[in-house]
């Protein structure tokens, strides 16, 4: 047993899984084996403020102060008094305060109200608002969200006068999960019809605008995507089609729905190490994504002597991209290279 405990110590102290002995990643404040996916705990960032020991006496034990200002959100200086809807205030070893103290502090919490809070940031409050709510529908991480807060309040120091602030969110959302790369990407369409599902008429057009004015004061380089960062979410969006299981009884394939997926993913992955940046041409690769994974299940079909499962129809229905392009795509680029009799 002090074996075991000594050497999962060992491999922590590396950074090393206890189980596989792989290397380990951070992702959203948890530690992830790389080989076996094991999530070994979270990790918290070191706060600048010192707590000392509750069994000291000292005036310096009786300060307490906010762990920091969240990025994200706007609040004052300082810490709550307690919950929001506590009558009676305790000190910190638990004892009721005296009467005179409770009427003070419950003068304080009372005047301590969110208008005071938030006075002079109205807008900022409003936008981080939106922020949350869009990052919940978009399930974004906390990275993610966070970075975008960021790039938001960076611009914001620079610039007087904003031309659209609700834009500029969203802007800083693609320009943040362009860089983290830790969801899959989302494109500039998928991020104005999250705004516009909450009642905010943002565009493509004005999340661009906002892109060519602004980007200059965050002077961070991004690599452009690939098709290969769109692959996963695609597919994944192709299997929950609701016609799939259908389709796969009606062409007499004896595959399941999990087989599928496993099967196009790899033959997804073959075609696209075969396409080089010459193929690609600076295709748009979200909409490139779409055709191949449409060839790929004729090539399934192919090798396996059976009939295609999937329709240009049912791909555009759930990639949110046109017929045409999937087909301008397939028959202009990838036809050519991979259909040859």
């Amino acid at each position: 047993m002090f074996f075991i405990e000594h050497k999962k110590a060992y491999f922590q102290s590396y950074d090393l899984c206890p189980e596989c002995g792989g290397n380990l990643v951070l992702s959203s404040y948890e530690r992830i084996c790389k080989e076996c996916g094991l999530v070994i705990g979270e990790v918290f960032g070191e706060t600048s403020y010192i707590f000392n020991d509750k069994s000291l006496k000292s005036n310096l034990n009786k300060q307490y102060v906010a762990l920091g200002k969240r990025t994200d959100f706007i609040g004052g200086l300082g810490t709550f008094i307690d919950y929001e809807n506590s009558k009676y205030l305790k000190d910190k070893s638990g004892k009721l305060l005296s009467p005179n103290e409770q009427k003070l502090f419950r003068r304080l919490k009372k005047n301590y109200a969110q208008f005071i809070r938030i006075k002079n940031h109205e807008t900022e409050y409003r936008i981080f608002n939106i922020l949350n709510k869009i990052s919940i529908y978009l399930n974004l991480n906390k990275n993610i969200r966070n970075t975008a807060a960021y790039y938001y309040k960076k611009i914001l120091k620079y610039e007087k006068k904003v031309i659209n602030n609700i834009s500029l969110i969203a802007f800083c959302i693609f320009y943040a999960t362009r860089k983290e790369c830790h969801n899959a990407p989302f494109t500039i369409n998928e991020i104005s019809n999250a705004f516009q599902s909450f009642g905010h008429r943002v565009n493509p057009r004005l999340i661009l605008r906002d892109g060519i004015r602004y980007k200059r004061h965050l002077s961070i380089e991004s690599a452009p995507h690939r098709s290969e960062d769109y692959l996963i979410r695609l597919i994944d969006n192709v299997v929950k089609h609701d016609d799939l299981e259908t389709r796969l009884i009606k062409k007499g394939s004896f595959w399941s729905k999990k087989e599928f997926q496993i099967k196009i993913t790899i033959k997804c992955r073959e075609i696209l190490k075969y396409l080089t940046l010459k193929h690609r041409g600076g295709r748009n690769p979200f909409i490139l994504t779409g055709a191949i994974i449409y060839l790929a299940d004729k090539l399934l079909a192919k090798e396996y002597n059976q009939k295609a499962i999937l329709t240009q129809k049912m791909i555009s229905e759930v990639t949110k991209i046109a017929e045409y392009s999937i087909r301008d795509h397939y028959v202009n680029l990838l036809k050519p290279l991979f259909m040859k009799n």
